[in-house]
C-alpha cells in the first residue's frame, strides 16, 4: 500500500469517475486503474462497483475513503507546519542595548551570514527591561540584557562580568575644573534604564558618595559618552565603551569609589528555542567572541 495509491483512490472515490480523476492526476486512465486494482489486493476488497455507466464506493471503499481523507488531512497539517517553520527560521529577531546592537553585533553577525547566508537578522535596539517583555511575549528570539533574569521557561547564559563603572569628565574640562567642582556645579550624565543597570548605577552613585544638583538621562549609551566628550558634564559608563577615549586621553576617569562595580552581561532566550539548531550556533558565536570585542 503506497501513498500514490491511496492519493489515485482518494481522487477517484471523490469524482467517482476514473477518466477525471487521470485528468486531474496527469496519468493515463490505465495507471489510475491499475493503482486502483493493486490497492484492492492489498485490501483483498473491492473498492469500487458500477451500475450501469455510474460508478460507486462499496462498503470497504467507503472505510478506506474516511481514513484517507484523515491520512492527506494529517500529512497537509504537516506540511504547512513545516512550512511555517521554515519561513520561521528565515529570519532570527536579536534584541539588545543599542551599545551591543553598535559595537558587539556587527562583526558577530557578520560572521554568522557566512555560516548561514540564507538566514535574515532584525536587531532590534531596546532597553533590558524592553527585551526581557520581547523575550517573554516571543516576539523576540535572542536578547541581551545588562543585568540577569530568572523565570521558568526561559534560560539565562552570563556572558560577561568583567566590565565595570567608570565615572568619567573631558581632558579639557578636568583641565580647568576639580573633580569636586565638577561634581558641584556641572550635570550628571547617566544611562536611563530600569533594571539591574540601574541598581548598580545608583550603588555606584551611593558609594561614591555622589549627590548630583543637576542631572541628565539619555536611553542611549552613545549619547551619554558624546556628550562628555562635548564638555556638557560628568558621565557615568561602562568602561569598555570608553576604553579607546580613555586610552587617547580625550576622557579621564574620576577615581571615587574603593572597589570597582562589575556589570553583568546575560543572553536571555526561551528555553524551548534551544533545540534549533541555527539559533544554538548563533548562541555558540556570542559566547565565543563576545569578550574578545572592544
Amino acid at each position: 500500500m503506497e501513498l500514490r495509491q491511496l492519493k489515485t483512490f482518494q481522487v477517484a472515490a471523490e469524482l467517482l469517475n476514473f477518466t477525471q480523476a487521470a485528468k486531474q492526476l496527469n496519468f493515463s486512465q490505465p495507471t489510475v486503474t491499475a493503482q486502483i486494482r493493486a490497492l484492492e489486493q492489498d485490501i483483498s476488497h473491492p473498492l469500487f462497483f458500477r451500475i450501469g455507466k455510474q460508478t460507486f464506493l462499496t462498503a470497504h471503499g467507503e472505510i478506506v475513503k474516511r481514513y484517507v481523507d484523515q491520512v492527506f488531512a494529517t500529512l497537509d497539517q504537516m506540511n504547512a507546519e513545516l512550512q511555517e517553520k521554515d519561513q520561521l527560521e528565515t529570519k532570527l529577531t536579536i534584541a539588545a542595548p543599542e551599545t551591543f546592537c553598535t559595537h558587539y553585533f556587527p562583526p558577530i553577525i557578520h560572521q554568522f551570514l557566512g555560516d548561514y547566508p540564507n538566514i535574515g537578522i532584525k536587531l532590534v535596539s531596546c532597553m533590558s527591561d524592553q527585551v526581557i517583555s520581547g523575550i517573554d511575549s516571543n516576539e523576540y528570539d535572542i536578547g541581551i540584557i545588562s543585568g540577569s533574569y530568572t523565570k521558568a521557561g526561559i534560560t539565562n547564559v552570563m556572558l560577561s562580568e568583567k566590565e565595570d563603572l567608570v565615572l568619567i569628565a573631558s581632558s579639557r574640562l578636568l583641565k580647568q575644573h576639580t573633580p569636586k567642582e565638577l561634581l558641584e556645579y556641572y550635570p550628571f550624565i547617566k544611562y536611563e534604564i530600569i533594571g539591574p543597570f540601574e541598581e548598580q548605577m545608583s550603588q555606584f552613585i551611593q558609594e561614591a558618595g555622589i549627590r548630583p544638583q543637576k542631572m541628565i538621562e539619555s536611553s542611549s549609551l552613545e549619547a551619554v559618552k558624546s556628550a562628555v566628550l562635548s564638555d556638557i558634564g560628568v558621565g557615568l559608563i561602562s568602561r569598555n565603551l570608553v576604553k579607546k577615549e580613555l586610552a587617547s586621553r580625550q576622557l579621564q576617569e574620576i577615581f571615587r569609589n574603593k572597589t570597582p562595580i562589575k556589570i553583568e552581561t546575560s543572553l536571555v532566550i526561551a528555553t524551548h528555542k534551544l533545540r534549533d539548531e541555527i539559533i544554538m550556533h548563533l548562541i555558540r558565536l556570542i559566547e565565543q567572541n563576545w569578550n574578545t570585542i572592544h
